[in-house]
């Protein structure tokens, strides 16, 4: 399909009504160029006294996502267990219909069309991560409803951004640990380690400071009673730990204090 195919869904806008408005449906008879320029200027007064995330514009999808608490996910909780927050999210803005557009044909489009969705992923996930109502998470299958993909191609796109460009781009099962991979311990444990305080490392990793907190808690507790000579075994029992959680903890205790762990 050519890009000019999209060529009407750029045109459904508030400046082309507002401009279709003064030239037809007030007469204003003048430069195109004007009437443009002051189209553009009451959008931007409008965006200036009716903050974007308050009212739904075209392109914006409403969702309700989960916030982040610092709470853990326990076995048979549902979305609706959690604390939701519904916002309007920028799904597909002008930009986006721009670079369809301006996409060439052949073979370089595909690749072209990968990186749409990603910069489209990135978008949507960092605009919940740093709402002022958030941190809001979204779930794999959210970003999928939200993007017309599957939940693999949502996963492997983001595998993708984050290798390349060190973004953590938390999603609900990220933060929650009920990914495969909750990487952001490590990463909070290694800012932890470097002496930086929780506010410091929750703005850099953009998590909640009581969820910070207590991560860095969980693992001094488990680094104490290993340093008191307490088996491995009776460490998990006392501090009644999941197997997964506490094999986490202990692959990071290893890494910063092998002292701990005597040949």
């Amino acid at each position: 399909m050519s890009g000019q195919a999209f060529v009407g869904t750029l045109k459904r806008t508030f400046q082309e009504a507002l401009f279709n408005l003064l030239k037809n449906g007030y007469g204003l008879i003048g430069s195109q160029r004007v009437l443009r320029l002051l189209a553009d200027d009451v959008q931007q007064l409008v965006d200036e006294f009716y903050p974007a995330a308050e009212r739904l514009r075209s392109g914006w999808m409403v969702f309700t996502g989960t916030k982040a608490t610092g709470s853990r996910a326990h076995p048979g909780q549902t979305a609706s267990d959690f604390e939701l927050v519904t916002l309007p999210w920028p799904v597909l803005l002008p930009q986006d219909i721009q670079d369809m557009i301006a996409w060439p044909p052949g073979k370089n489009r595909a690749q072209l069309r990968r990186e749409w969705f990603q910069k489209r992923l990135v978008r949507i996930i960092e605009f919940g991560l740093l709402h002022e109502k958030g941190p809001v998470l979204l779930t794999l299958a959210d970003l999928a409803a939200m993007l017309g993909l599957t939940t693999v191609n949502v996963s492997l796109l983001l595998k993708e951004v984050r290798a390349t460009t060190g973004k953590e781009l938390m999603t609900k099962g990220y933060y929650f640990d009920q990914g495969m991979r909750p990487t952001h311990k490590a990463d909070i444990i290694a800012l932890y380690e470097s002496g930086k305080d929780e506010s410091e490392i929750a703005r850099q990793t953009n998590h909640a400071q009581k969820s910070v907190g207590k991560y860095i808690r969980d693992y001094e507790r488990v680094k104490t009673l290993l340093a008191y000579g307490t088996s491995v075994e009776d460490t998990r029992v006392i501090l009644e730990m999941q197997p997964g959680v506490f094999r986490a903890y202990m692959s990071l205790i290893e890494q910063n204090h092998p002292d701990l762990f005597p040949e």
